[in-house]
């Protein structure tokens, strides 16, 4: 046979097995692509995805919860920006609690610069930010006769409601202070408090082939290649049959 019967025959045999071993690929890519480009609109880059594992594979280092804030039936654990509040991760990108208190009708949990008010069930009622506390850092909170208490470089201030403040003493105050936690507790609440990635930075990089390394775009761009030789070697053999139909 002739090289050029032999080519048209290794074509014919090979061109779509490679084309069905390479269209999951390409389907995830086009897939991919169009989520991509609507990101924002989805909501992907405010998206997290946590897991130990993928923490590890990112090199992301995990902070393993260490201690607790409890107060009455509630307790707080926190690390690598998320709150664990009484069971419940209530959400990403918190700051570090410094305190939390049990109230008659809320539950407060505090950072160095805004409180956060709860419901008992665990559902967010408000966040008061620095501008409506009566001073800021705040270096700890307490609870004293049914009132809310805190401690600030300024003085240490009262309030029932958590929105108006009055100069307050500081003896005869429970002050929220950590507590250790068990090992088997420790264990249980790394795996909820595991940092995250953002679902669309992981999409980002499965589609460019980062995910697998510094090889991973390597990959993408032979498997590009690929596609461009079977699109070539398609029209290819598609002229060429169309023109031997012709002569014949």
């Amino acid at each position: 046979m002739s090289p050029r019967v032999l080519l048209l025959l290794f074509l014919r045999r090979w061109h779509a097995r490679i084309g069905l071993a390479a269209v999951v690929f390409f389907l995830f890519l086009a897939v991919s692509g169009v989520v991509l480009n609507h990101a924002s609109g989805l909501g992907l880059d405010s998206r997290t995805m946590h897991s130990a594992r993928l923490a590890r594979w990112y090199g992301i280092a995990a902070d393993p919860p260490r201690d607790a804030f409890r107060s009455g039936a509630h307790d707080l654990i926190a690390a690598n920006g998320r709150w664990v509040l009484d069971g419940r991760v209530t959400g990403d990108k918190f700051p570090r609690p410094i305190g939390l208190v049990e109230l008659p009708d809320m539950v407060v949990v505090a950072s160095s610069t805004a409180l956060y008010l709860y419901r008992k069930d665990g559902v967010l009622i408000e966040k008061v930010e620095r501008n409506a506390l009566p001073a800021s850092p705040l270096q700890e909170i307490g609870a004293g006769a049914s009132r809310l208490v805190l401690r600030t470089a300024s003085g240490t201030f009262g309030s029932s409601d958590a929105l108006s403040w009055q100069a307050a003493p500081r003896d005869a105050v429970a002050w929220s202070a950590p507590v250790d936690l068990s090992i088997a507790e420790r264990e249980r609440y790394a795996q909820m408090l595991a940092p995250g990635v953002s679902v669309q930075r992981l999409l980002l990089d499965l589609h460019s082939g980062r995910f697998a390394g510094r090889y991973g775009p390597l990959v993408v761009d032979l498997l590009a290649v690929f596609l461009g030789v079977l699109s070539l070697s398609g029209a290819w053999l598609f002229f060429k049959r169309k023109h031997r139909r012709e002569r014949h």
